[in-house]
């Protein structure tokens, strides 16, 4: 039938999905995310009690640490 100029349904392999623009878009702001919470973490260790973020202050008692 190729001789003729027809082609068959299904006769040729399909290729593998390709990263497009929108994967490129969702990979940069996946890692500007990663950036941020990496740029919050740090701040807020400068400013927690014992220089750890994740602990928690008693509501109360909040002090923040002063520069001498």
């Amino acid at each position: 039938m190729s001789q003729f100029g027809m082609q068959m349904p299904g006769g040729r392999a399909k290729s593998g999905p390709t990263p497009d623009v929108f994967t490129a878009l969702m990979f940069v702001a996946s890692l500007a995310m990663l950036v941020g919470c990496v740029v919050l973490y740090l701040a807020n260790a400068q400013v927690a009690p014992s220089s750890n973020p994740l602990s928690v202050q008693d509501p109360a008692r909040i002090q923040l640490p002063l520069d001498d």
